[in-house]
């Protein structure tokens, strides 16, 4: 009975182990990716990541550039280069970007719940804003730059034909978020409640070091989404779109690895725990039967 009860626990321990890093997916997908709020905070501090800024600053430099024909202006370039750096220094940057990131991710996520007319065009984030922030002070400064023609200052962020595509996994994922680490922690306590002695840490153990295999690979499969998921923008956005992939990941990235740092710790301690009790049984007298 003892070793069917040892059997029992182990399995419940690969269980969780396997059902551990999907919980993790699926909270992260219900309280990161389809709360648009959760998003922005995400993204927010990309307004002063260099990256962010370079592309952003490059593409509004050559639009003003082409709308003020730089050449028959002497000295105009110097100008658009100090308009520029000031409009991406200024407080109304972030707000800007803050509010493009906003409308970009409702569209996304109105693609992954199912809805057919959010479909219709490219998922961008629309920064034209900033050109007339910029022309504003151009024109404060004489220069005649004309108006931000149509589609410019805009970065691609997600094909959506590819969210299309992720729609059924997306949803399932959504779905599984409340019930989903519940199991988990079900079955968690199963591994460890039903062995008796001893077992409990043998329990323990491989469900500690089956959720380090498991959250690691989920690291893995993280990190080649994220790639591919960039490989699928323009080239001349894949740089902006890189960034705001890898900082919505971040949160999952972090996640897994606190969800791996306890798992580590459990599993020293249930490797401690054992030599320990290991070695007092050893030393524990043994009681001979009294004599016939």
């Amino acid at each position: 009975m003892r070793g069917f009860r040892t059997a029992i626990g182990v399995l419940l321990a690969l269980a969780f182990a396997v059902t551990a890093p999907l919980a993790l997916a699926a909270s992260w997908a219900k309280t990161q990716v389809d709360d648009t709020d959760a998003y922005v905070a995400s993204v927010a501090d990309l307004a002063d990541d260099s990256v962010v800024r370079r592309e952003v600053g490059d593409q509004l430099t050559r639009v003003l550039t082409a709308q003020l024909q730089v050449g028959a202006v002497p000295g105009a370039s110097d100008v658009i280069g100090t308009v520029v750096d000031d409009v991406l220094d200024s407080d109304d940057f972030p707000a800007v970007w803050e509010q493009a990131n906003r409308t970009a991710h409702a569209q996304v996520v109105a693609i992954l719940r199912g809805d057919a007319s959010a479909a219709d065009g490219d998922v961008e984030i629309s920064l034209a804003d900033l050109y007339n922030l910029a022309a504003e002070q151009l024109r404060a400064k004489g220069l005649p730059v004309a108006d931000r023609p149509e589609g410019s200052l805009t970065f691609r962020t997600a094909p959506p034909q590819r969210l299309e595509d992720a729609q059924g996994a997306y949803q399932g994922l959504v779905a599984a978020g409340t019930w989903l680490p519940i199991v988990a922690v079900v079955l968690l306590v199963g591994a460890i409640a039903v062995p008796a002695g001893r077992s409990r840490l043998g329990a323990l153990l491989v469900a500690a070091v089956g959720t380090v295999v498991t959250t690691a690979l989920l690291l893995v499969a993280v990190a080649a989404g994220s790639e591919i998921a960039g490989l699928q923008v323009r080239g001349e956005d894949r740089a902006l779109a890189s960034a705001v992939i890898d900082a919505l990941l971040g949160s999952l990235r972090w996640r897994a690895w606190v969800v791996i740092g306890i798992s580590v710790l459990a599993a020293v301690v249930a490797i401690v725990a054992l030599v320990v009790t290991g070695r007092s049984a050893r030393r524990r007298p043994q009681t001979l039967p009294p004599p016939v």
